[in-house]
């Protein structure tokens, strides 16, 4: 996995830098098979518009552009961990978060490259319930009792350390450090039960965009509360809304296998 992780990273970089050279992007995704798919089919969805189809890697990245196709590497990269983590129902959820992230980042003001730390930190603020997930396939169920018996998310964290030997943020954010993500991505996920940032406050506000009962959920307020916390209460809709479609797509891009072609062919 790491190789693959290794190329997705470069693929995201060289995808959110300043000036992106979309050749470059374009030649990066044909060597990842599973992300060279999922931009085609994203490229060619009624979500972003398609009105005729693209049938190369560079026409579907210039069609997206360049941060779409960083996004994608990243829901990618994702999904890789969730699944070698042996907890694959979390990525969808995390898809949900990392967009709802990025949209109350947007609503709040904030720039380009904010929200696009916004999205990451949104997709991997959880991927430690997966890490505890492999340790212990009852963890899920272990978390529910320990909120039924009224665990603060202080307490919620210490307990998962006394037990599993690392709670679930610390996990998360040691494999983004590993993975030598921009800093900005790994404070979001370190704080997001307990924000003190406008930036780690949206992404805390995202992490209850999920359903109640979602095994995903790592934090117990209703999404309603946390939007009015921000002053965004009357778009709370609009991004559960779109959160959900935006994760729909994600998932029907890399789950269907559209012929692909080279970079440079016509």
């Amino acid at each position: 996995m790491y190789d693959v992780a290794a190329r997705k990273i470069q693929l995201w970089n060289a995808a959110m830098s300043a000036d992106p050279d979309l050749y470059e992007v374009a030649a990066r995704v044909s060597t990842i098979p599973d992300t060279a798919t999922a931009v085609l089919r994203f490229a060619n969805s009624a979500y972003i518009g398609a009105v005729y189809p693209v049938g190369t890697v560079l026409e579907a990245v210039i069609r997206v552009g360049s941060r779409s196709v960083g996004a994608l590497a990243m829901a990618s990269l994702n999904r890789d961990l969730v699944d070698t983590w042996g907890a694959p129902e979390l990525w969808e959820a995390s898809l949900v978060v990392g967009r709802a992230a990025k949209l109350i980042g947007r609503l709040l003001g904030f720039g380009r490259s904010e929200n696009e730390h916004l999205f990451v930190a949104g997709l991997f603020s959880c991927a430690g319930s997966a890490g505890l997930l492999m340790k212990d396939e009852g963890y899920l169920d272990w978390r529910r009792r320990q909120w039924m018996k009224g665990a603060s998310d202080a307490q919620m964290l210490e307990r998962e350390r006394m037990v599993y030997g690392s709670n679930h943020v610390e996990m998360a954010t040691g494999l983004l450090r590993e993975w030598n993500l921009p800093d900005a991505i790994v404070r979001a996920v370190a704080a997001h039960h307990s924000p003190h940032e406008d930036t780690e406050k949206a992404l805390w506000a995202a992490m209850m965009v999920l359903p109640v009962d979602s095994p995903s959920r790592c934090l117990d307020l209703p999404f309603k509360n946390a939007m009015r916390a921000l002053g965004l209460e009357e778009h709370r809709e609009f991004v559960e809304t779109e959160a959900r479609l935006f994760a729909d797509v994600t998932v029907d891009a890399f789950t269907a296998e559209p012929a692909l072609r080279a970079v440079g062919e016509a």
